[in-house]
């Protein structure tokens, strides 16, 4: 197999006149690299949100991998590469030099490759497309150093988990007894915006049930921000959706005034990490703690 044949194919968008006869109808390549010129698509999988756990790094002397794991929509591909005309299957290395060639070529990064002389291929990569982050590996499970049977590519698009469940007022219950304070993730507002976004509704109406199941409660209705923007700014518009919580318990809510008070640190106090989407996400939330 040529080298530039599958550079030339590796980023390009997917190309249905390209399927195999033989790949499995029900899958479709990843969203980052284009089928495999030689690979029938025998079987994939694919997840709304799952964590890929991706090495990042290898001390030879050591023998210690270390590791990242990186959260979002999830694709694996699974190729059954076919031999060429001498009968010959293409080399792990080659294959992996071409993925490496590819993902640069996309203006990606190649986090870390396999050097060693029993590598099966494996190569980490991150690159961004079509504005989305991805993290992913490719490796060949099926095979020796002189020739890949199977190639197999793991990939995750970075974003939130979907919120789609509502605290309730019995776990808000168990988790200030336990803490003092609880994390909603499910009061959500627009990009730089305070205005609450309708589907918060359910999680209000459980912060204001465990209020009136404690009526001498008095809390505080703290908003974080991530880390993107300027800090002060950040604090403001924290304090300003902090309040327009609030104003939605004390008024339709119905309850007393007196006994909330609002409260904004913007990225002041993360609970993960900035550098990724997922991270931001979890630092974008609203506390409810007792003062």
């Amino acid at each position: 197999m040529k080298t530039q044949t599958l550079i030339g194919c590796c980023l390009l968008s997917f190309n249905p006149l390209w399927a195999s006869a033989a790949d499995n109808p029900k899958c479709a390549p990843d969203p980052v690299f284009e089928r495999h010129p030689r690979g029938e698509l025998s079987t994939c999988e694919k997840a709304s949100f799952k964590a890929l756990t991706l090495t990042s790094a290898y001390n030879t002397s050591s023998g210690e991998r270390t590791t990242v794991a990186k959260e979002g929509a999830y694709w694996a591909s699974f190729y059954s590469i076919r031999k060429d005309a001498s009968g010959a299957l293409p080399s792990t290395l080659e294959l992996q030099r071409n993925y490496e060639n590819a993902v640069r070529q996309g203006n990606g990064k190649v986090v870390w490759r396999d050097a060693s002389p029993s590598s099966m291929g494996d190569l980490t990569f991150q690159l961004s497309k079509g504005g989305t982050e991805y993290w992913g590996k490719v490796y060949c499970d099926d095979g020796n150093s002189d020739g890949c049977g199977r190639l197999v590519i793991e990939t995750v698009g970075i974003k939130a988990m979907s919120q789609e469940v509502t605290l309730s007022a019995e776990q808000i219950a168990k988790d200030m007894k336990s803490g003092g304070k609880v994390i909603f993730y499910g009061i959500l507002f627009d990009t730089d915006k305070s205005s609450i976004k309708p589907e918060s509704e359910p999680t209000l109406v459980e912060m204001a049930k465990w209020l009136k199941t404690n009526p001498a409660a008095r809390v505080f209705i703290v908003g974080h921000t991530d880390m993107q923007g300027q800090s002060d700014y950040n604090v403001r518009l924290s304090k300003d959706r902090a309040g327009s919580v609030v104003s939605a318990l004390t008024g339709r809510l119905g309850i007393a005034k007196e006994r909330l008070a609002a409260e904004g640190v913007g990225p002041l106090a993360p609970v993960a990490s900035n550098g990724d989407e997922a991270g931001r996400a979890r630092n974008r939330r609203v506390e409810m703690v007792i003062r």
